[in-house]
């Protein structure tokens, strides 16, 4: 089954533009005037904002959107993160003709800045987290944001190279015990908690079990492609894009999503979605060598996994804790 991938906006997005106008104007401005330290400054547009993922369109417009950049330089060059805030605010006011971005309340700070200031400001560590509790401490979809959007340039390297230790993923161990967990709340919620709150006609708790069940399922297939899943508001559409069941799950989510009527004929029809969308789980699972299982039953495969951990404090964890 295809996905309904929403169609890309015909608009040029601000990612796009930004990048446009830094190589055409900003960059030799820059480098005139600042032309020892230039050698040493990153820039690009990274972080939070739909235009960061790609995903702007004409209704990103009403707040915060336009060309607009960082301007990143290591921690012994702070002294130039003030000068270089207010060139760049001098540089975009002068370009009024264009449609440069600005910041309301609602909006966050896009200027200069440390390397490690900004990477502090997304996940807590400036050179990214070490150990696995660091790597659990920092939700996911600040990772994202981390990792999002492009790198206009970065002579040096070394935001680059903290950007490429966050794409490598997590640990393999953690990445584990993860999917472990997103098996058993998927079983819980999808296999188990569905048919007890019908047979209950609890209608509410309903409601909340399939928007669970289907968070929890982006969630698992996030992990089996390594990607790191964004906040709620666009773990749709990049699950669409995803390679490894991203377009056949995306789907039936989709179908899933639509079905809106409390008749045996809509629970039955739920049902059989719930159960094709864990059959696909289940079989990219054994297609990754996690598990070797043919129970139908997500929660068997989450505890397979879970056994299957080495590192100690993790394999010790409960099997639905991340």
């Amino acid at each position: 089954m295809a996905a309904a991938v929403p169609a890309k906006p015909a608009m040029t997005g601000a990612l796009e533009l930004s990048r446009e106008f830094f190589e055409r104007t900003a960059k030799a401005k820059l480098t005139e005037d600042f032309p020892e330290d230039y050698p040493r400054i990153a820039a690009g547009l990274v972080g939070n904002g739909s235009e960061c993922f790609g995903y702007d369109d004409e209704l990103s417009r009403d707040h915060d959107w336009g060309i607009d950049f960082f301007l990143w330089v290591p921690e012994e060059d702070r002294r130039l993160v003030e000068p270089l805030n207010e060139w760049k605010r001098k540089l975009l006011d002068s370009h009024f003709d264009k449609p440069i971005r600005r910041r309301s309340g609602m909006g966050a700070f896009v200027g200069a800045m440390t390397v490690g200031d900004f990477y502090s400001s997304l996940i807590g560590y400036p050179e990214g987290p070490k150990t696995l509790q660091e790597w659990r401490s920092i939700p996911q979809e600040n990772l994202a944001l981390s990792v999002n959007g492009e790198v206009f340039a970065d002579p040096l390297g070394q935001f680059t190279a903290v950007r490429e230790y966050l794409l490598r993923f997590y640990p393999e161990q953690l990445r584990l015990k993860k999917i472990a967990a997103r098996c058993m709340a998927i079983a819980q919620t999808g296999q188990y908690n569905f048919h007890r709150c019908i047979k209950r006609e609890d209608w509410v708790t309903f409601r909340t079990v399939l928007s669970l069940f289907s968070d929890e399922v982006m969630g698992l297939v996030f992990l089996l492609n390594r990607v790191y899943k964004p906040y709620y508001k666009w773990a749709w559409r990049r699950l669409c894009e995803l390679p490894v069941l991203g377009g056949p799950i995306a789907a039936e989510l989709l179908t899933l999503s639509k079905l809106s009527g409390l008749d045996a004929k809509t629970f039955k029809e739920q049902e059989e979605c719930i159960s094709r969308i864990c059959t696909l789980l289940i079989s990219e699972l054994k297609n990754q060598g996690l598990s070797d299982l043919d129970d139908l039953f997500l929660a068997a495969h989450g505890l397979e996994i879970q056994a299957g951990i080495s590192d100690a404090y993790l394999r010790r964890l409960p099997p639905q804790y991340e």
